[in-house]
C-alpha cells in the first residue's frame, strides 16, 4: 500500500489542537539535542528519511474533513531546514505540502519541532532519540537495530490510548470555571518566542527538594506559584487564586505504547484570597493536591472529560470549519483561560549508551500560547535540569522572580536566553 493510501484519526488532544492553530498558537513545542560535533545537513536528512520508514505513521499531512481533522498519508518527504528564526512559530500546519513536525539543525544541535495536533512529549521524544541513532549511525558508525517493525507494534504505537480506557460509567471531574491571576504583561511582536533555560544540577536540587520531603516536580511547582504570588501582591490590588496547569503523562499510570498524545492536565493551586502563604505552607497544599489528583482511578476521570468532549452530538455534527471558530473561544474560557500559568515535567531522559558519549545536552521548549503568554517545560538528562521558559512578551519578571527564588534556596542556577539585548 502506499503512504498516500493511507490516513489516521486524530486522537482526542489532536482534534482539539487541530483547531486551536494560529499564528501565535502554532501548537509547535521543541525537543532537541546537542551533540558535539557540527551538524551535517545531507546526514541529518538521511537520518529522517531513515526515522520516517521506522515511524511511518509520522509521514502524514493535516487535512481538513467536513467534521473533523485528519491526517493522510502522503508520498511527499519533509525535508530538514537550518534554524534561522525564532524556535516553535512561522509552521502553518495547515498549509498544503506541511507535515505537522520540523526538523531544524544549527551548529551541533537538532531540534524537532512537532505539533500536539500528532503527539506529545513522550511521543516527540522517542521519534527524536530514533533521528538522532539513525544520524549518529551515518556520522560515527554506531550500530543500530533494523529489524522489520511488525503491524502489531505500530497498532500499538498509533492507537488512541484515550479511548483505550474510556469508562463510561466513571463521572467526569467537574470543570473549574473561575478568575485566575493572569500576568499583566502585554504580546510582542507576532512571530517573536523568547526561550530563557536555566540549568540546574539535579542531584543539588533532588537534595533541597528532598529537604521537604518532595519530589523535584512539587518543589518547583511550590517555587512556581510563590513567584506568581510575590509578582501579583506586587502589580494589583485586588488578589486572585494561582493556578497551574501540569500535564500529565498518562503512560506513568496506564500501560501503553503510544506515540500519540496520552496526557491529561492537573490543576494545582494556591487561592491567595486566603492570606499569606509561608514557602512551607504551599508545599503542604501542593502534596495533598497532586497525591489526591495522581490516583489512576482520579485520572480516569480526567480520561472521560477528555472523550465526552468529542462524543458530544453538537460538536460532533460541527462543521470543522466553524469549530475553528468557536474552539479558540471555547478552549480559552474553560482551558487556558482558567489557569495563571503552565508548568511542565517531561521527566528523566535516557539515550541509548551507544550514543551518549556524542550527546551533550538535551532540551525542550514549551508551545507558545495567547492564553499562558508565559510557561515552562523541563525535564533531566545525565546530571542536569533544563527549564525552559518560552514567552510571547518582552517581559521577563516571573523567569527573573523564578530563578531568583531558586539562586535563594542555595541552588547554583546557570541562565541561557535566545534574547538578542
Amino acid at each position: 500500500m502506499r503512504d498516500d493510501d493511507l490516513w489516521y484519526r486524530l486522537d482526542n488532544a489532536g482534534k482539539l489542537y487541530s483547531s486551536l492553530i494560529s499564528s501565535r498558537a502554532t501548537t509547535l513545542f521543541r525537543v532537541s539535542v546537542t551533540l558535539d560535533k557540527p551538524i551535517e545537513r545531507g546526514l541529518l536528512q538521511a537520518a529522517l528519511e531513515a526515522t520516517l520508514e521506522r515511524f511511518p505513521f509520522y509521514k502524514v499531512q493535516l487535512k481538513q474533513g467536513f467534521f473533523w481533522y485528519y491526517f493522510e498519508g502522503t508520498d511527499q518527504t519533509p525535508l530538514v531546514e537550518e534554524e534561522m528564526y525564532y524556535p516553535c512559530m512561522s509552521l502553518s500546519i495547515k498549509r498544503r505540502g506541511s507535515f505537522p513536525y520540523r526538523v531544524l539543525y544549527f551548529k551541533n544541535r537538532i531540534a524537532l519541532e512537532v505539533s500536539h495536533s500528532i503527539t506529545d512529549g513522550t511521543g516527540a521524544l522517542k521519534f527524536l532519540e530514533e533521528l538522532v541513532v539513525q544520524y549518529l549511525h551515518l556520522k560515527e558508525s554506531v550500530p543500530i537495530h533494523s529489524e522489520k517493525v511488525s503491524e502489531e507494534q505500530l497498532q500499538k504505537e498509533t492507537e488512541n490510548a484515550f479511548r483505550r480506557y474510556y469508562e463510561k460509567s466513571i463521572p467526569a471531574p467537574k470543570s473549574r470555571v473561575g478568575k485566575s491571576f493572569k500576568l499583566p504583561i502585554q504580546l510582542d511582536k507576532k512571530g517573536h518566542y523568547h526561550i530563557v533555560t536555566g540549568i540546574l544540577n539535579v542531584d543539588t536540587l533532588k537534595k533541597k527538594a528532598k529537604e521537604y520531603n518532595v519530589s523535584i516536580t512539587i518543589f518547583l511547582t511550590a517555587i512556581y506559584i510563590e513567584s506568581l504570588i510575590k509578582i501579583q501582591e506586587q502589580t494589583v490590588r485586588r488578589k486572585q487564586p494561582i493556578v497551574i496547569n501540569v500535564p500529565v503523562n498518562m503512560r506513568s499510570y496506564f500501560e501503553s505504547e503510544t506515540m500519540r498524545n496520552f496526557f491529561v492536565s492537573i490543576t494545582p493551586s494556591i487561592d491567595a484570597r486566603l492570606g499569606e502563604y509561608e514557602f512551607e505552607e504551599i508545599i503542604a497544599e501542593l502534596k495533598i493536591e497532586f497525591s489526591r489528583l495522581l490516583a489512576p482511578k482520579k485520572l480516569k476521570q480526567y480520561i472521560k472529560r477528555s472523550v465526552i468532549s468529542e462524543k458530544s452530538l453538537a460538536l460532533r455534527l460541527m462543521p470543522s470549519p466553524i469549530k475553528d471558530i468557536v474552539a479558540p473561544s471555547i478552549y480559552s474560557f474553560f482551558g487556558e483561560g482558567q489557569y495563571t500559568s503552565g508548568l511542565s515535567n517531561l521527566g528523566i531522559i535516557r539515550m541509548p549508551s551507544e550514543v551518549e558519549k556524542y550527546i551533550k545536552r538535551v532540551e525542550c521548549y514549551p508551545p507558545p500560547s495567547i492564553g499562558n503568554k508565559v510557561k515552562a517545560l523541563m525535564l533531566t538528562y545525565n546530571d542536569y535540569v533544563y527549564i525552559s521558559f518560552g514567552n510571547l512578551t518582552k517581559d521577563r519578571m516571573l523567569e527573573r522572580e523564578f530563578f531568583r527564588r531558586i539562586r535563594t534556596l542555595g541552588i547554583p542556577v546557570t541562565i541561557e536566553t535566545n534574547d538578542e539585548e
